[in-house]
């Protein structure tokens, strides 16, 4: 690493903590001041993005740079999109979302390349291999640096990091944005390789290959070994008031995903000195892939819990006259959530479509709160008061809209059903009840359907 180089990287690693410290220091002392907090958040991931862009036009050049970047987007839309997803029930600002996956794309790649790159130095000073960077330097400060980012949120906006389903959104959107950024490093190097031993040509046949590999068959990599440190923020997140708890499940799931990221990064620096590539392609059936796919189904699960505490959370409303029982079981699984958008859409169309989804959605951020108290967590009372507004609003768009359904109110104990002959009759609610049927409200109550 030459004079320059040096002093440009402790440059652009002292710019990115100054620029840190402004940001936290507005986030701390100047909440409302949202304008200056996502311009300093904007500099800071410029500033990272610079020092990586350089560090890669300067090794590669700018037209290996330009085929690596364009050869990086490509599974970018499948990384993040299927974090999006996972979370899209829950409503979570876009802002967060953004910042997530811009730290783990400028901030903490220019971390990891800063203090990479120096251990690699300090290696081959000593008379040690280079490359044990990969396995000692690599997994320590990348996982640290990638949950920094989901950290913030956690500090700094903690209303809107409840549980380990938020964790896994955020920490994977962080991960999907270091392999992103991390893709450019690795394609330009693979092009520059390729055009120099052969053309152009050879050159973009690397890429195409990394493509394959890093792209496709382990494009979740930075997003599983986050997603372990992701369990231990989610918990933390769910023991409000016992900070030595929240840090033993921070520091333990982060050393997880530490072991994690050094045993895959291991695999391959010792199938290169033992003249084994295929030690890599070995340990990935047998142990990576297994534990990728447990951690898919543990998401699918926590995805799925999260629709369960909309309703647990929610059922105090019920004996309240506020939510009808089978209100409250449409919303249990994702499957009822569809199946009452489809009703509304079969009475209602497109509109009434849309406002089932925003009545579920506005059900989910009033659970949210409702769990917040259940576990000592302050709630909003302005978001529980709007989230009631929403759904009432909701509801006046389809209730009634069913033909064939008598018109009918729930009391909270009890139906009362107008029959053809104009009588009104008390019936007790069903162990099973069906859903969605449309319920206008009693005066005492709010806008309601059963």
């Amino acid at each position: 690493m030459s004079l320059s180089t040096t002093t440009l990287a402790i440059l652009g690693a002292a710019a990115i903590l100054a620029l840190g410290g402004i940001v936290l220091a507005w986030i701390g002392l100047a909440r409302k001041a949202r304008g200056i907090l996502i311009a300093g958040v904007a500099l800071l991931f410029v500033a990272g993005a610079t020092v990586l862009a350089w560090a890669i036009v300067e090794g590669t050049g700018a037209q290996a740079f330009a085929v690596g970047l364009a050869a990086a987007i490509l599974p970018a839309p499948v990384l993040v999109g299927t974090f999006l997803w996972l979370g899209r029930y829950r409503r979570r600002p876009w802002l967060v979302l953004a910042f997530c996956f811009g730290w783990g794309a400028c901030v903490a790649t220019a971390i990891a390349l800063i203090v990479n790159t120096t251990a690699s130095v300090l290696l081959e000073k000593n008379d040690l291999d280079p490359n044990l960077a990969a396995v000692v330097s690599a997994p320590v400060i990348e996982e640290i640096a990638k949950l920094l980012g989901p950290l913030l949120v956690y500090w700094t906006a903690r209303r809107h990091l409840t549980g380990t389903l938020d964790a896994l959104v955020y920490c994977g959107l962080a991960g999907a944005g270091f392999a992103v950024a991390e893709n450019v490093l690795y394609a330009s190097g693979a092009y520059l390789n390729g055009s120099e031993s052969l053309d152009a040509a050879a050159g973009l046949a690397q890429v195409t290959i990394l493509v394959a590999v890093r792209g496709l068959a382990t494009m979740f990599a930075h997003p599983l070994m986050t997603g372990l440190s992701a369990i231990g923020l989610g918990k933390a997140a769910r023991k409000p008031g016992r900070k030595g708890l929240q840090t033993v499940w921070i520091i333990g799931m982060l050393l997880c995903g530490m072991s994690l990221h050094a045993l895959w990064n291991g695999s391959s620096v010792l199938g290169v000195k033992l003249d084994m590539p295929a030690l890599w392609f070995a340990l990935y059936p047998a142990f990576l892939a297994p534990l990728f796919f447990t951690m898919v189904g543990a998401a699918l699960w926590l995805r799925a819990a999260d629709a369960r505490r909309s309703q647990t959370a929610l059922a105090p409303m019920v004996a309240a006259g506020q939510v009808s029982p089978p209100e409250l079981a449409s919303l249990a699984t994702f499957s009822r959530r569809a199946a009452a958008r489809a009703w509304a859409f079969r009475f209602r169309g497109k509109p009434g479509e849309d406002a089932m989804k925003d009545f579920q959605r506005a059900a989910s951020d009033l659970a949210e709160q409702y769990d917040l108290a259940s576990i000592g967590r302050p709630w909003d009372d302005r978001r529980i008061e709007y989230a009631v507004h929403r759904m009432n609003a909701a509801r006046a768009v389809y209730t009634g809209a069913d033909p064939a359904m008598p018109a009918a109110l729930w009391d909270g104990r009890q139906y009362h059903v107008t029959f053809p002959d104009g009588r009104v009759r008390a019936l007790e609610a069903p162990s099973q009840p069906l859903m969605p049927l449309p319920v206008p409200p009693p005066p005492a109550y709010p806008v309601s359907y059963a």
